[in-house]
């Protein structure tokens, strides 16, 4: 056998494509990263986009009672009154009154010009061209701090009719009664509808025949008073009366889902 040493190969010349082959690999693992990079992107814009939508007091949506409750620089304001005031409510009577039985229906609302919480304009008047509930509320009375949040809730669950415009008017404010400020209370409570201030000398439930609280007015499209009612009203009671002003039957209870 010969001696002669096997020849060692020399190294073969690089592969031109073996970097390229490399540089593909990083890129494809690059793609899950900018793509985690852009949902993350997306979920944080979403975010911005959602939390800009809402007020700055307490996450409430923006113009909502609540939303302006949330920026008060007061707790009442001047109204002016334009019309005739409403005939006193019915003596005696409670919950919602019989039309027969009640002088003021038919006749038109006073027109009520002032301010919100905030200081921002707002009317309740005959020519909103739409059935209107108003609704008399006083920060210390108990009836009406159960009764307003079942009526939000009420209105939540999608109850209310399509083109029935819902205003509070927030009267009889003193603070040295419970409850103080209304503005607080209005917040706490998510209530949507917007809100009217009252004079400190109530000079808005006056005009629209106020006996107690809550008190509520409703009225067709004309402006014209359909219906009073004053103290607790079962939501039951409070929904056909306001379907009625839609000339709708009351919604179905929703069924839980078992």
């Amino acid at each position: 056998m010969s001696g002669t040493a096997t020849p060692k190969k020399k190294p073969s010349a690089a592969d031109p494509y073996s970097k390229l082959a490399k540089d593909v690999d990083s890129r494809s693992n690059l793609v899950p990263i900018v793509i985690g990079v852009i949902a993350a992107v997306l979920v944080i814009a979403g975010l911005i986009a959602f939390l800009s939508s809402r007020s700055s007091g307490g996450g409430v949506e923006e113009g909502t009672g609540a939303a302006v409750a949330a920026d008060a620089t007061q707790e009442t304001a001047a109204v002016q009154i334009s019309g005739e005031d409403l005939p006193p409510f019915p003596s005696g009577a409670s919950g919602l009154t019989d039309a027969a039985n009640d002088p003021a229906v038919g006749k038109p609302i006073p027109t009520l010009t002032g301010q919100s919480f905030d200081g921002s304009p707002i009317t309740i008047d005959a020519s909103a061209g739409q059935p209107q509930v108003v609704i008399f509320l006083a920060h210390w009375c108990p009836v009406c701090q159960s009764e307003v949040p079942i009526i939000q809730d009420w209105i939540d669950q999608g109850r209310l009719p399509e083109g029935v415009k819902v205003t509070a008017v927030a009267t009889s404010v003193n603070s040295e009664k419970p409850n103080y400020p209304p503005s607080k209370w209005i917040q706490r409570e998510g209530w949507t509808p917007q809100v009217m201030l009252d004079d400190p000398s109530s000079s808005a439930a006056a005009a629209y025949g106020l006996p107690g609280f809550p008190y509520f007015v409703l009225t067709d499209a004309q402006g014209n008073v359909v219906q009073r009612g004053s103290g607790k009203i079962p939501i039951e009671q409070f929904e056909t009366a306001v379907n009625a002003l839609a000339g709708q039957s009351a919604a179905p209870a929703s069924v839980p889902a078992p």
